[in-house]
């Protein structure tokens, strides 16, 4: 059975994410799947699960957050997925040992996500994992959702970063 969408020859263009406050109830729900690091790219043309085509064109910097509602019909809602990965997952038994532990990943340039749980969690790389076991951390590689919001930002402003947040 063809749905409004499946018949589109041209991709539906999602600008911005809807209120995630919305019922969903008696709809399909289909999902537009990213990788952690797709989550601020300001442009990207992917599939949904369902085969529908999206092409996301962001008009704001702020990145898209896993659950974002893409779009909404009486029928169908299309909602962001962000899909999980490897990643090492570090426990850090006190602030001095999350200063360590953030200054030798910042060594390598790669992002830094801290949870709510005060976890340290970086994508996975070998090499990476190698230098934080020599250093004798409480560490694990778990597969998670790395999530924008939990991203350290080393740069910018307190009110541009809280414009990002807000968009």
């Amino acid at each position: 059975m063809a749905t409004e969408l499946s018949m589109l020859t041209e991709p539906l263009v999602v600008t911005r994410a809807l209120a995630k406050e919305q019922n969903l109830s008696g709809r399909m729900i289909d999902f537009f799947e990213i990788e952690w690091y797709e989550a601020s790219k300001s442009r990207m043309k992917k599939k949904t699960q369902g085969g529908v085509e999206v092409l996301v064109e962001k008009s704001h910097r702020g990145p898209l957050e896993d659950g974002d509602l893409l779009y909404l019909s009486e029928e169908r809602a299309i909602m962001l997925k962000i899909k999980p990965c490897d990643c090492i997952v570090l426990y850090p038994r006190g602030l001095q040992e999350v200063g360590t532990i953030c200054f030798e990943i910042g060594n390598k340039h790669v992002p830094i996500f801290i949870t709510e749980q005060n976890e340290v969690c970086v994508a996975y790389d070998a090499p990476l994992y190698q230098l934080l076991l020599s250093g004798e951390f409480v560490i694990e590689i778990e597969e998670r959702v790395l999530h924008p919001a939990q991203m350290v930002k080393a740069y910018g402003n307190k009110r541009q970063i809280e414009s990002e947040r807000q968009v």
